[in-house]
């Protein structure tokens, strides 16, 4: 048994020598450490934890405390993925690092898988006699041209080069976890009018309202503060909406995140955007879907500093920064008499605060958002945003004109392409404007 695990840790080092070139050319030190670290725990025999990970190979990354590590995920799953890679790519002995376990692993290469049959037409060339290795080459030749065929036909079919669009090439070979983050809103109650209720609340009960004014139950309070005499007509029922237009966008999200690569391996986590956290803008890849109005605040003060478009504060329009366009959506001024003919879809794509990627998928209003949701997935549409070398690390910005009739979208055209500018946007916070979470002066913006 001795002289197996010798064997074993021979080859094991072996394999290791061959890979480790192709670790240095990936120009990481830290994914040279953990292969390293563990190749020398595999060879012992020993499958170290994530914390012991974090603790002995990343010395002062594990917290006290806390039984898991990000990073160390994160690094496994690179480490996982170039093994892999390198694996196809070579001969011989390879190394894998096994789904549920942190140690590495000898994977004999196996020219066969996927074939079934192949090993066994072997077995039965090597004992026939020569008459019938010529029928056997023969029948063999006929099945693999057949199988290299279909295989073909099956490729050209099913394989679509969405992974090669500009939108998905840098985030499909991130290799972090994803955050989705779906917009939100927040409501608050209006009781029955009377005494201490605000002005405009109607009988019947409660009435909830979203007010773009105040979007966060923290805003609802500094509202009662600045307005006294409605404060006791006005409660939080902790309740968030979630529009139609969204649901629909994350299903499609959902199949378009199935066709790429690497999302076998990827942890994927859906969150509210006021469930959204400074950690998972650091820590993973995020995918927001909504409309601007529900966005956050961590993903929209960041994307407006680096794009030359404005918001306007009713939510409803982008317009250049020097006024020569703006893209309004006539989709939340409706009446009985009118019905919405425009709207406005918006695509981004960006680097993140530590070298994470962000897409955004963004309507002004819901037929903007429904069409965002078609496109994410839409090869066709995404190949005619241009690919070049700024855009894939710096990010870029697409506009799309919707057009509508009612509720049906009609047809979408793309109408603004260009990079985004964000060279100093995670590192300087720019001028800060006076804080006024209650605009005495704005319209009246409650649905």
């Amino acid at each position: 048994m001795a002289s197996e695990d010798k064997t074993d840790g021979d080859r094991l080092s072996r394999a290791a020598a061959n890979i480790r070139p192709a670790l240095e050319e990936a120009g990481s030190d830290k994914l040279l450490e953990l292969f390293d670290y563990l190749l020398a725990k595999s060879i012992a025999g020993e499958s170290p934890s994530e914390q012991q990970i974090a603790s002995e190979a990343f010395l002062g990354e594990s917290a006290a405390g806390n039984s898991s590590n990000p990073n160390v995920r994160v690094r496994i799953h690179r480490l996982r993925k170039l093994l892999a890679a390198e694996c196809d790519a070579d001969s011989g002995d390879c190394l894998e690092i096994p789904v549920g376990d942190y140690c590495l692993r000898l994977a004999e290469r196996d020219d066969t898988k996927g074939l079934p049959w192949m090993g066994d037409l072997i077995a039965r060339f090597r004992s026939a006699d020569a008459r019938s290795r010529k029928v056997t080459i023969g029948i063999a030749v006929g099945v693999a041209l057949v199988a290299t065929l279909i295989v073909a036909a099956l490729l050209n079919r099913n394989v679509e080069p969405l992974s090669g669009t500009v939108m998905w090439q840098s985030f499909d070979r991130s290799g972090r976890p994803v955050t989705i983050v779906f917009g939100d809103y927040y409501m608050f109650a209006e009781l029955d009018a009377g005494e201490g209720a605000s002005e405009g609340a109607s009988g019947g009960g409660p009435r909830l309202v979203w007010d773009r004014t105040v979007p966060t139950r923290e805003d609802l309070t500094i509202y009662q503060i600045l307005n006294p005499a409605n404060a006791d007509g006005t409660v939080d029922f902790n309740q968030q909406f979630v529009s139609a237009g969204t649901i629909q966008a994350i299903s499609n999200l959902r199949k378009t995140l199935a066709r790429l690569p690497s999302s076998r391996y990827a942890n994927v986590n859906l969150v509210a955007a006021s469930q959204m956290t400074p950690e998972m803008l650091r820590d993973t890849d995020i995918i927001f879907v909504g409309q601007f109005s529900g966005m956050p605040v961590l993903l929209k003060d960041p994307l407006l500093r680096a794009s030359s478009l404005t918001l306007s504060p009713q939510l409803d329009s982008l317009s250049e920064a020097d006024g020569t366009e703006r893209y309004r959506s006539d989709g939340m001024s409706l009446t009985d008499e009118r019905i919405g003919r425009r709207d406005y879809a918006y695509l981004a794509a960006m680097p993140g605060p530590a070298g994470n990627r962000i897409l955004m998928f963004v309507g002004l209003g819901e037929a903007g958002l429904r069409e965002a949701g078609e496109l994410l997935g839409d090869v066709q549409q995404l190949q005619e945003l241009a690919s070049t070398a700024d855009k894939i690390e710096d990010g870029f910005e697409g506009v799309y004109r919707v057009r509508t009739i009612g509720e049906v979208n009609v047809n979408a055209t793309l109408i603004l392409d260009r990079p985004l500018d964000t060279e100093s946007v995670w590192d300087d916070s720019g001028e800060v404007p006076l804080y006024r979470p209650i605009d005495p002066d704005a319209a009246n913006v409650r649905e």
